[in-house]
């Protein structure tokens, strides 16, 4: 029998090794590809309400390109792990080395290439149907699904990066070791030796340290978010390194419970140390996955709120002699064919005076005084020369304003300066973000002598604004028509157009479901990976090493074990695997929602995000228990026999 044939029988008797492996780089690549689809759309890029999205894009991506590469390289070792015995065996029938760099470079060659095209093939598919669904289901028209070639080049390009440098390590220590290394390499075990309960809680009092700091902190802008995650998650590994060690020591105070129950907790000592690394990385995808979620969902259903807060009245507008005037009656009837009557209509006269410099046109605003304090329902006074800045916004965005030069005029020859006597900063109007307040004489002295534009500011509230967009979309349209047949103000320019547009709140709710929807279906979109991800990591532990268990589970047979016990002990086994990074990434992720929560007045203020918090964390824990359920009979399938075997 010649070496070729060996080695075909060996691929055909180990299958489902190739399988394995073959499988989990298709799934690396589909993931990665996936994301591309979304991170790459020409559309999310350039539409103007996405702005922010690379940014927000950042931290999951981020997140992923480590899954992958983690994903890959430990697919790669486990595969190694059990091919390199079968090379010490071929070393002892006389296979040089040079021969198994070829065997290990061209069955590497040949998998990574398939899995590639398989990987490319799922992703673009899976894509399609992700996209269709979660667009239809956030109700965005304006996005469509796109594949382009970046996508493609990208993916193939970190793919093999990542899968060659998996291969020449690979390489590196299949060579170094000897025959009987090579042929021991299954037998072989990390070292998890090292015990000590106390650097366990040191991690713990990390983690905590970590989370007080950034509820301390984020009321600075958050500058410190980045020093106190990577804290956390650093605590995170070395509490995960030594938890059950520590655990432990405290059950062994109670020695029957600890004696009842030792297979289980020193099984579950030694694996998860021995894959503290890979449980930290579902933790912490767990934890960003619930986080992120809650935040945008949360600003996704905040859009209602906030368009009443930044938009005091449902419709507004400003119209001059020739510009948007429509008669009262006009603008009632449109509203009216709508059913949607206008309850409220305030009518307050402004002047513009437009000044042009080499960063454009700027705009200077002034309402006379008596009509402010009809509409306020206030009594202020001024002197001659006297003004009141007035911010459209509140008192604390006063505050960060500069304001203090004063305004100078050139009245019939005479400088005029006007002083700041007071200042107000409170949003009671749409549009004007900032405007002066001058005594009625005042006011028509400047519209007698400075060049301006002589304008009504107009704002309406409706019956019901949420059902107002069809009727303001109909309303904007007369004003074009009735413009469209007056002269234009050349002296504006684009200006123009702004000037004379409608803002309304149910604009201003529409414009923001757009936006948060397609952070929204990006959240939705990456939560779906993670999720599955996170999956894909327990379950290649579990079953890496389900050769490892049944030479356990024989040898706990042996000693008069009973199937009932073992399936017991599994169960016990599996459940914690999946559950215990599940628990601590949902209590991270509640401890970061609540010290970020701060900056906003806290949870107790704002109750409503722990229960959006709490609905994603639940759906998050019912998609795990499936996946648990999944994992539990899969293993129980594999161990069914081995006491008759």
């Amino acid at each position: 029998m010649t070496f070729n044939q060996v080695v075909w029988k060996m691929v055909k008797y180990h299958y489902k090794k190739y399988f394995f492996y073959l499988t989990y780089n298709s799934l690396a690549v589909m993931f990665f590809f996936i994301f591309l689809t979304v991170y790459l759309n020409e559309q999310l890029v350039a539409i103007k309400y996405t702005e922010g999205l690379q940014s927000i894009l950042g931290i999951p991506g981020a997140a992923l390109i480590i899954f992958t590469v983690f994903f890959i390289t430990y697919a790669h070792h486990l595969f190694m792990k059990k091919r390199r015995s079968e090379f010490g065996l071929f070393m002892t029938l006389g296979m040089t080395n040079r021969d198994i760099v070829k065997l290990l470079l061209l069955e590497n060659s040949a998998i990574a290439v398939v899995a590639v095209f398989k990987g490319l093939g799922m992703g673009a598919v899976f894509s399609k149907f992700f996209f269709w669904f979660l667009l239809k289901s956030v109700g965005i028209q304006e996005i469509s699904f796109q594949l382009n070639v970046k996508m493609f080049i990208y993916t193939i390009g970190a793919f093999f990066l990542v899968f060659i440098v998996a291969t020449g390590q690979s390489l590196y220590l299949t060579m170094r070791k000897n025959i009987i290394q090579n042929l021991k390499t299954e037998k072989e075990t990390e070292n998890t030796a090292y015990k000590h309960p106390a650097i366990g809680g040191i991690g713990v009092a990390i983690i905590i340290g970590s989370i007080i700091g950034l509820f301390v902190t984020i009321t600075d802008g958050g500058d410190y978010l980045l020093l106190w995650a990577i804290g956390t998650f650093l605590g995170l590994y070395i509490a995960l390194n030594q938890l059950t060690s520590f655990l432990i020591a405290l059950i062994k105070k109670n020695k029957d419970f600890y004696y009842r129950n030792i297979l289980y907790l020193t099984n579950m000592d030694y694996k998860y140390r021995q894959f503290t690394t890979m449980v930290t990385l579902v933790t912490v995808m767990i934890m960003v996955t619930l986080l992120y979620s809650t935040i945008i969902y949360s600003n996704y259903t905040e859009a209602g709120k906030e368009a009443i807060q930044n938009n005091p009245f449902d419709v507004s507008y400003i119209s001059t002699e020739t510009k948007n005037n429509l008669t009262r009656e006009e603008v009632y009837s449109v509203f009216e064919r709508h059913d949607n009557n206008v309850q409220e209509h305030f009518s307050l006269p402004i002047y513009f005076i437009f000044q042009r410099d080499s960063y454009g046109i700027h705009q200077i605003t002034f309402m006379p005084l008596s009509k402010y304090n009809e509409f306020a329902g206030e009594s202020r006074e001024l002197e001659t020369n006297e003004l009141i800045y007035h911010l459209n916004g509140t008192a604390s965005d006063l505050e960060n304003v500069f304001y203090g030069y004063d305004l100078h005029f050139s009245i019939n020859g005479n400088d005029v300066v006007y002083n700041y006597e007071q200042k107000i900063g409170d949003l009671q109007f749409n549009y004007l973000g900032e405007f002066f307040i001058i005594n009625d004489e005042e006011f028509v002295t400047l519209k007698e002598n400075i060049d301006g534009l002589e304008a009504d500011f107009h704002l309406l509230n409706v019956e019901n604004w949420e059902l107002s967009e069809e009727a303001v979309v109909e309303l904007e349209q007369a004003f074009i028509n009735y413009n469209a047949q007056t002269p234009a103000l050349n002296s504006l320019g684009e200006f123009q157009e702004e000037l004379f547009s409608i803002t309304s709140r149910v604009d201003s709710y529409v414009n923001r479901l757009e936006r948060d929807g397609i952070h929204f279906f990006i959240a939705i979109f990456l939560n779906i990976l993670f999720s599955i991800g996170s999956f894909l990591l327990l379950y290649i532990q579990l079953f890496s090493e389900v050769d490892k268990d049944r030479q356990r589970i024989l040898k706990l047979y042996r000693i008069g074990i009973t199937s009932k016990e073992v399936k017991k002990l599994l169960s016990q086994e599996i459940t914690t695997i999946f559950i215990l990074p599940t628990l601590l990434g949902i209590v991270i992720a509640l401890l970061y929602i609540i010290a970020l929560a701060k900056d906003m007045g806290g949870v107790i203020a704002n109750p409503v995000i722990l229960f959006q918090f709490f609905m994603i964390a639940g759906i998050y824990v019912i998609i795990q228990f499936v996946f648990l359920i999944y994992a539990k009979r899969k293993m129980l399938v594999e161990v069914r026999n081995f006491k008759q075997k």
